[in-house]
């Protein structure tokens, strides 16, 4: 075979649909700029992601939870405790994560990515009224391409964000990750993936593939992370071994706010708008509908955090380099 693991898609359905790196960034931004302000009935700080769940966090209180979510990425960081850190969050919207990490220690410094320009715009905003808003900067480019300086960052984060990059194992957003970090530092990526391609050899594997193309079609996503095919890559890239926990169970509690809250905001909306909603703010609505209805499919779907390290030599390991057509 000559197409590497990196290169290789889980699915062929959507080709139509996201063909190329070009057309994956117009859907995004044109997702985005439709609907990052629907973003606030789900949450007050704007966090686009789920939330985290722990013993001693009331499951009804889902902003809790969503803030939740970023401290329990902060607190895998490995930061330096004796000096002020720096983190890029990549895909990091309008900066409710990085507003979170900035309050809960005010030596850090955050460059968020977001494609988006309505978000940039908002997230300036709001920074301005957080806490330590002022350590945040945000920065409207690719994040594959974000043009920030190598080797300079303490930390990349990637919450809910890398599932709108191209390919099965993100790999081009994986090798800007490791460029940006310092040696030593760590990466971690938070999102639903797959445990491995989406079986279709009985009726309920066909049901739960269609199921899925409309969720990735609906939320601008070419398709899934897969974690089966990660850890290689990652090693290749030049990563050390990177460590996955699976986090489906704590994440289990804000999901299951989607169907009711996004039910209610889509009778809501129709009524505002007499009966008429433009269309990515429809699928934005699909898309969290169908959410929970994959995430009881444990099987092949799963929401975990990647967590990878960049050798304290910048260096690739022998063992690593391996050939990714095998």
């Amino acid at each position: 075979m000559t197409t590497t693991l990196a290169n290789q898609s889980t699915t062929a359905s959507n080709e139509h649909f996201l063909a190329t790196p070009t057309c994956i960034r117009e859907q995004v931004v044109a997702y985005y700029t439709a609907a990052t302000a629907d973003y606030k009935v789900w949450s007050k700080g704007f966090n686009m992601h789920f939330g985290y769940w722990r013993l001693g966090i009331n499951p009804f209180n889902r902003e809790a939870m969503l803030n939740e979510m970023n401290l329990q990425v902060l607190a895998r960081l490995n930061l330096p405790a004796d000096r002020p850190a720096r983190i890029a969050d990549l895909g990091g919207g309008t900066g409710a994560t990085a507003r979170s990490l900035v309050a809960a220690r005010a030596d850090l410094t955050v460059d968020v990515v977001t494609i988006a320009p309505n978000q940039v715009e908002l997230g300036e905003t709001l920074n301005r009224h957080a806490p330590h808003g002022d350590a945040i900067t945000m920065h409207c480019a690719d994040y594959v391409h974000t043009g920030l300086p190598s080797n300079a960052f303490d930390a990349v984060i990637m919450v809910e964000s890398a599932c709108h990059a191209e390919g099965a194992t993100k790999a081009t957003l994986m090798r800007e990750a490791y460029r940006l970090l310092k040696p030593g530092g760590r990466l971690i990526m938070a999102d639903a993936m797959l445990r491995q391609a989406v079986p279709n050899q009985n009726l309920l594997g066909r049901v739960m593939t269609r199921l899925y193309e409309r969720w990735c079609v609906s939320w601008a996503v070419p398709e899934m992370c897969r974690i089966d095919l990660m850890p290689m890559v990652l090693k290749y890239i030049g990563f050390q071994e990177p460590k996955i926990e699976n986090w489906s169970n704590n994440v289990m509690m804000s999901v299951a706010h989607v169907p009711i809250l996004a039910s209610y905001f889509a009778i809501a909306e129709v009524i505002k708008a007499r009966g008429w909603l433009p269309t990515w703010r429809w699928r934005h609505i699909v898309a969290s509908i169908l959410t929970p209805l994959l995430g009881l499919y444990r099987c092949t779907f799963t929401y975990s955090a990647m967590i990878a390290d960049k050798p304290l030599m910048n260096q690739e390991s022998h063992h690593a380099r391996i050939d990714l057509a095998l």
